[in-house]
């Protein structure tokens, strides 16, 4: 954190940007006095966007992140987003930072430097504030994750939908290897997620984390929903079941989307 000294003659009043003076110093330090003011630890403050409150560990831990990052000048605004919010066991701590276009810092440089302070593993993406707009406006996987999160600064998201059908065709492409390949289970549960988070998009419905892991639970059969989401071997029966649901959901989407 750059170092923020200043100084300021001491007048009596009670205006809000006036320093409080202890009573037990009245004689020492006197109206017209010219003292020095120096910042020795930034004041921080987390806002929540539709999260309920962490546990104190978790809250501290990223208090301390932010306050880590304020050494880059080139930072706006850090969000803290993904498992490490909603799950007691994460495999990392997703950062989105939203970044001075003209500056130029390395999400790699951000990650190692975080990894070494905070020994924990850390998923980090620089944005500007235009690109960032945009994907939340036309990408339903952005606009889920910033459905909920955890910021250094109060921001608005509010933006309109905007549907980019060589986007979503693209969103579709992962899913669409998934009928010829045999991945690891995780993968086909969070391309089935994918896939329900874009149909819900393109309904125009509320992209609600819950509400999107319910409809899943709908979808599939709760002991291959355990499976798949705890990245279990499955069987080929039960590759088949999942395959017919992709294929099924990848034409109900392109319908949507030439159908408008």
């Amino acid at each position: 954190m750059e170092e923020i000294v200043f100084e300021k003659k001491v007048s009596k009043g009670s205006k809000f940007n006036q320093i409080y003076i202890p009573k037990e110093m009245e004689r020492i330090v006197e109206v017209g006095d010219l003292v020095q003011i120096k910042l020795l630890e930034k004041h921080k403050e987390l806002y929540y966007k539709n999260q309920k409150k962490l546990p104190d560990f978790k809250e501290y831990l990223i208090k301390n992140i932010f306050s880590d990052l304020q050494r880059f000048n080139e930072i706006k605004t850090i969000f803290v987003v993904g498992s490490f919010l909603y799950e007691t066991i994460y495999n990392d701590i997703d950062i989105i930072i939203i970044i001075d276009k003209e500056k130029k810092v390395s999400e790699k440089n951000i990650e190692n430097l975080l990894i070494k302070t905070f020994n924990q593993k850390f998923h980090v993406l620089l944005f500007s504030e235009e690109k960032l707009r945009t994907l939340i406006e036309k990408d339903p996987l952005t606009r889920i994750m910033f459905n909920n999160y955890i910021s250094n600064k109060k921001i608005d998201f509010d933006y309109k939908k905007k549907i980019d059908e060589k986007h979503i065709m693209f969103l579709l492409m992962m899913p669409e290897d998934l009928l010829e390949l045999r991945l690891p289970s995780k993968i086909f549960y969070n391309n089935l997620r994918r896939l329900i988070t874009i149909e819900e998009f393109l309904k125009n419905k509320n992209l609600e984390r819950q509400d999107l892991l319910n409809k899943i639970k709908k979808e599939i059969n709760i002991k291959l929903l355990d499976k798949i989401k705890n990245n279990e071997e499955i069987n080929n029966e039960e590759i088949d079941i999942l395959r017919r649901l992709i294929r099924v959901k990848i034409k109900n989407i392109k319908s949507m989307i030439k159908n408008g």
